[in-house]
């Protein structure tokens, strides 16, 4: 008998692993190896208008349109689910149509290289909900490759919106409109891939889309004291790949035998610590010569500059020699032991400096401080000192005496003063403004400059003088200075002024009435700045009603087309923000107080 034939004579326990089997078979085909069903979506490539930045010339053929020509058509990833069509990936790269696994299939065509151009972007993205922000990306080909690419961005979900662009031969560059719907929420962060492909090739790069909500509100995803601060003593620096690096004196009270030095610490963007920096996030170094960190500056590297000062600069003393030591790190938090000693250099001078200390690098590498201080030598006058060091800690020859510079006040300068901004220009000249202050009731106010040539260090002094207080001095994206100042009474508005690289003053034309004073006195002490260079202050509302946000005009006066008659609140739990720092992607980091710690606001 052929029992084959005859299913209905297996014992009870067969008919059941038949039965067992049969359901499997497809369930093992639906969760293999196999593809699923492709839903090929709508793929729209938007073909440059023009300009120094976009393409000027159309596809060849319309056929062509998210695809190689010759090449074939991209297959759309099952995960994309948007309307941009996105290309399979394997590790963030795009394979020109053909499927990889990390390496050739047997028996299949072996992978094809990747194209040969270098893409240039942003690694993250400010996109308001329900709003679009422009991805500008720069495109630099090799290898002899000189074609025309496709770019698109892979991997958002269908309420991202990124038409692909097509970007003819020859231009070096283009930009990719974003747009969010409405129903992503502000605090999203979508990672995606930003994907060039031509003739059959690929080549890409990560990108982060982070969802921003109303102007200047506060981004939720980002919670006050994120870093876990304890004090204010802490100074911050953020990396240009976005991290975040903080630095502060070991204190006394939490380590054992009075140990002295300093920590940095290195959090990603969204607070969490960053585990790959020192250990576990935290580098420490014991310096018996640090009690106190005077400045922190992050470096294109991804390393950073500290300055610290040892205990001899705490007496007051005019007299006592004040050691400053200025040591450069690496990325990875260590000492970076090809500069000075060990990865420090030292500088001296007279007293404890009596503001605040500026570091500088410029292209070649060479390090400066900035320090202002008394000048024992001359009866304890006010005086400002400059310590250039080569790449490799050695002082700068030829720059003053063994490259540091000091350049004391006028004796006729009698008015209180104070550093608040140093820059350095292409030719090497370091520029330093001083705020002046006159406080014997004569309300004669002034910004003061030293310029110290960059070879010599020979330098000059000129002062602008007038009721105007300067109340902060920065440097803007364009290597000019901009001041705040107060106005005298009766009005005390609040207006900004522009300087060059030089320090003179830079008349703007236009003018108008001055708006009615919308912040209280004192309250504004703080510049910062949007994409276009706008200035922007913080401080009190005029007669109470919390913080809020001002715009000024190029003119330097209260735009009143801001926000509401001039002004936009901002969160009523916020009683004090300082330290206003700027992110790559244009959000805003500020500290808080009297809560020691950050927040986030969007632009």
């Amino acid at each position: 008998m052929n029992h084959r034939s005859q299913p209905s004579s297996l014992p009870p326990c067969g008919r059941a692993l038949f039965v067992v089997l049969a359901l499997l078979v497809p369930l093992t085909t639906a969760c293999g190896d196999e593809d699923p069903p492709v839903n090929p979506g709508r793929v729209d490539t938007q073909v440059d208008a023009g300009g120094a930045d976009a393409s000027t010339s159309t596809p060849p053929d319309a056929s062509c349109v998210g695809a190689s020509c010759d090449g074939g058509s991209l297959p759309e990833s099952p995960d994309a689910g948007g309307p941009d069509g996105g290309a399979t990936t394997d590790g963030g790269t795009t394979d020109g149509g053909a499927a990889t696994d990390g390496g050739a299939t047997d028996g299949g065509p072996e992978k094809p290289l990747p194209l040969p151009v270098d893409l240039s972007a942003p690694p993250e993205l400010l996109v308001r909900s329900d709003g679009s922000a422009v991805l500008r990306v720069g495109i630099a080909r090799r290898e002899g490759f000189t074609g025309p690419v496709t770019l698109a961005v892979r991997g958002l979900p269908s309420e991202v919106f990124v038409a692909d662009r097509w970007v003819s031969e020859g231009m070096n560059a283009a930009a990719l409109v974003v747009s969010v719907s409405e129903r992503v929420g502000p605090g999203t962060r979508l990672d995606a891939t930003l994907v060039a492909t031509a003739e059959g090739r690929s080549t890409s790069r990560p990108l982060r889309l982070l969802v921003a909500g109303p102007s200047f509100s506060l981004d939720p995803t980002f919670p006050v004291v994120p870093l876990g601060w304890t004090d204010t003593a802490r100074s911050l620096a953020v990396l240009p790949d976005g991290k975040l690096l903080t630095a502060y004196a070991i204190s006394k009270d939490v380590w054992p035998g009075g140990a002295k030095g300093f920590v940095l610490e290195r959090h990603h963007a969204d607070g969490v610590p960053d585990l790959g920096f020192g250990t576990l996030g935290t580098a420490t170094h014991l310096r018996p010569a640090v009690v106190q960190l005077l400045a922190l500056k992050s470096l294109p590297t991804g390393g950073s500059l500290v300055a610290g000062t040892a205990a001899d600069c705490h007496d007051n003393n005019s007299a006592t020699p004040c050691t400053l030591l200025v040591s450069r790190h690496l990325a990875t938090g260590m000492p970076d032991t090809s500069f000075g000693v060990a990865g420090v250099a030292s500088a001296q001078f007279s007293a404890n400096p009596c503001s605040g200390v500026k570091l500088l690098v410029d292209d070649a590498g060479r390090v400066s401080v900035v320090v202002a201080y008394l000048e024992s030598a001359q009866g304890g006058a006010d005086a400002y000192g400059v310590q250039r060091w080569e790449a490799d800690g050695s002082p700068v020859a030829g720059f003053g005496t063994e490259g540091k510079m000091t350049f004391p006040l006028p004796a006729s300068e009698l008015r209180s003063d104070q550093l608040r901004e140093a820059l350095q220009r292409k030719d090497g000249t370091i520029v330093i403004a001083v705020s002046l202050f006159d406080g014997s009731g004569s309300n004669l106010h002034g910004l003061g400059f030293i310029q110290m040539n960059g070879a010599t260090g020979a330098a000059s002094w000129h002062v602008e003088s007038g009721s105007s207080l300067h109340r902060n001095v920065v440097v803007d994206g364009r290597g000019r200075f901009v001041s705040l100042l107060s106005t005298y009474a009766p009005t005390y508005d609040v207006i900004v002024r522009w300087y060059d690289e030089n320090g003179s003053r830079i008349h703007t034309s236009g003018g108008g009435s001055m708006p009615a004073r919308l912040l209280a006195i004192g309250t504004a002490d703080e510049l910062f700045f949007d994409d276009a260079g706008t200035p922007y202050t913080v401080g009190r509302i005029e007669g109470g009603g919390g913080l809020a946000v001002v715009r000024f005009t190029q003119q330097g006066m209260v735009d009143p087309g801001f926000g509401t008659n001039g002004l936009v609140r901002l969160d009523s739990g916020l009683n004090d923000l300082s330290g206003i720092t700027r992110e790559p992607n244009g959000c805003l980091l500020a500290r808080t107080w009297p809560e020691p710690g950050l927040v986030r606001m969007w632009p």
